[in-house]
């Protein structure tokens, strides 16, 4: 059994790896990890070295191996569009690995909706297309009511693509309009056989792309960071 692990600069994410299937593990506690006969770690990570390494003593793990992946020109039949493939951000990269993991031979639009939208496209023979970066949608309201005046927000999420009828329906669902809409301008731009939606915010877009071949993957980074096991 393997430890995978997404370390963001605000939280962390974790799956377990055992037999080849990916599993999700909701509650990432010293307590629960003591118990599992746990071999390795394998992460990504965008924060600092130090913030790894605290993880490590709180977890209680750092007796075990610990391997860092990172964004590579090309690996398991995936390559990158990338002049300078390390400063692709890896989550994007893992995306792309577990997408084509899934998907074989498939043209894939990979959507990660997080802090930030990622949009990156991925051809039925492992090239990267390139891709977008996008605000999400809390980025995207914070930014209006911090620079305008007038303009304030519910801490709760309600959007719909629908005019909004107050100040926080029109923001939200302003928001909601711009990402989604997003999504389907880059649907338009390239062919492609598969629309796969990973991230936080992937259950408020859901609904409003049910019409094109959709597939919501919360696991997809974990899939491509799995490849990297035993490698």
């Amino acid at each position: 059994m393997y430890l995978l692990l997404d370390i963001g600069n605000t939280r962390e994410k974790a799956a377990l790896v055992k037999q080849g299937k990916v599993t999700a593990l909701p509650q990432l506690a010293p307590d629960n990890l003591a118990k599992l006969p746990i071999k390795a770690v394998y992460f990504a990570s965008v924060a600092s070295q130090e913030k790894v390494a605290v993880i490590k003593q709180l977890l209680g793990l750092d007796h075990l191996p610990w391997r860092q992946v990172h964004a590579d020109a090309q690996a398991y039949g995936v390559r990158s569009s990338y002049q300078q493939p390390q400063t692709l951000g890896v989550d994007r990269w893992l995306a792309m690995l577990g997408a084509q993991l899934l998907f074989p031979a498939k043209n894939v639009l990979i959507v990660d909706a997080g802090t930030a939208v990622t949009v990156d496209w991925l051809d039925n023979e492992g090239q990267h297309g390139g891709g977008w970066i996008i605000p999400g949608l809390k980025m995207q309201q914070q930014a209006v009511v911090k620079n305008t005046a007038k303009v304030f927000n519910s801490e709760m999420f309600n959007g719909r693509l629908e005019p909004g009828q107050d100040t926080v329906t029109g923001l939200q669902n302003g928001c909601l309009a711009a990402v989604s809409g997003a999504v389907r301008l880059a649907w338009q731009q390239t062919a492609c056989d598969k629309l796969l939606l990973t991230g936080g915010d992937s259950k408020f877009l859901k609904p409003y792309l049910s019409d094109l071949p959709l597939v919501v993957e919360p696991l997809l980074i974990f899939h491509g960071l799995a490849r990297y096991i035993d490698m």
